[in-house]
Protein backbone atom coordinates (compact mmCIF):
# COMPACT_ATOMS: atom_id res chain seq x y z
CA UNK A 1 0.00 0.00 0.00
CA UNK A 2 1.37 3.42 -0.95
CA UNK A 3 -0.14 6.38 0.87
CA UNK A 4 1.18 9.90 0.49
CA UNK A 5 -0.03 12.59 2.87
CA UNK A 6 0.70 16.27 2.53
CA UNK A 7 -0.03 18.30 5.64
CA UNK A 8 -1.36 21.70 4.64
CA UNK A 9 -4.31 24.01 5.05
CA UNK A 10 -5.86 22.59 1.89
CA UNK A 11 -8.28 19.68 2.44
CA UNK A 12 -6.89 16.42 1.09
CA UNK A 13 -8.68 13.23 0.08
CA UNK A 14 -6.82 10.07 1.08
CA UNK A 15 -7.83 6.70 -0.34
CA UNK A 16 -6.52 3.62 1.42
CA UNK A 17 -7.10 0.17 -0.05
CA UNK A 18 -6.28 -3.09 1.64
CA UNK A 19 -6.73 -6.77 0.93
CA UNK A 20 -9.83 -8.31 2.50
CA UNK A 21 -9.49 -9.62 6.02
CA UNK A 22 -6.82 -7.19 7.24
CA UNK A 23 -6.93 -5.15 10.45
CA UNK A 24 -5.77 -1.57 10.93
CA UNK A 25 -3.85 -2.64 14.02
CA UNK A 26 -1.73 -4.90 11.81
CA UNK A 27 -0.27 -1.95 9.91
CA UNK A 28 3.12 -0.69 11.05
CA UNK A 29 2.16 2.99 10.77
CA UNK A 30 -1.05 2.77 12.85
CA UNK A 31 -1.02 3.19 16.64
CA UNK A 32 -4.16 1.67 18.17
CA UNK A 33 -2.86 1.60 21.77
CA UNK A 34 -5.40 4.10 23.13
CA UNK A 35 -8.32 3.16 20.86
CA UNK A 36 -11.76 2.96 22.43
CA UNK A 37 -15.34 3.30 21.21
CA UNK A 38 -15.70 6.38 19.00
CA UNK A 39 -11.98 6.82 18.28
CA UNK A 40 -10.87 8.32 14.97
CA UNK A 41 -7.51 8.08 13.26
CA UNK A 42 -5.43 11.27 13.17
CA UNK A 43 -2.17 11.57 11.28
CA UNK A 44 0.84 12.65 13.37
CA UNK A 45 3.51 14.14 11.10
CA UNK A 46 6.19 14.07 13.82
CA UNK A 47 6.00 10.28 14.22
CA UNK A 48 4.67 9.64 10.70
CA UNK A 49 1.95 7.40 12.09
CA UNK A 50 -1.84 7.31 12.37
CA UNK A 51 -3.01 7.47 15.99
CA UNK A 52 -6.46 6.40 17.23
CA UNK A 53 -7.75 9.13 19.54
CA UNK A 54 -11.06 10.05 21.13
CA UNK A 55 -10.16 13.69 21.85
CA UNK A 56 -9.59 15.95 18.85
CA UNK A 57 -7.49 18.68 20.43
CA UNK A 58 -4.69 19.66 18.05
CA UNK A 59 -3.34 23.10 17.20
CA UNK A 60 -4.79 24.28 13.89
CA UNK A 61 -7.29 21.39 13.64
CA UNK A 62 -10.31 22.27 11.53
CA UNK A 63 -13.05 19.79 10.71
CA UNK A 64 -15.25 20.54 7.71
CA UNK A 65 -18.05 18.01 7.34
CA UNK A 66 -19.24 19.41 4.01
CA UNK A 67 -22.59 20.74 2.91
CA UNK A 68 -25.75 18.67 3.22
Amino acid sequence: MNTKVTVSRVPQVITVKSAAGGRLSGLTDVNMNSASDGAVLQYDAASQTWIAENILDKSGLQINCGNF
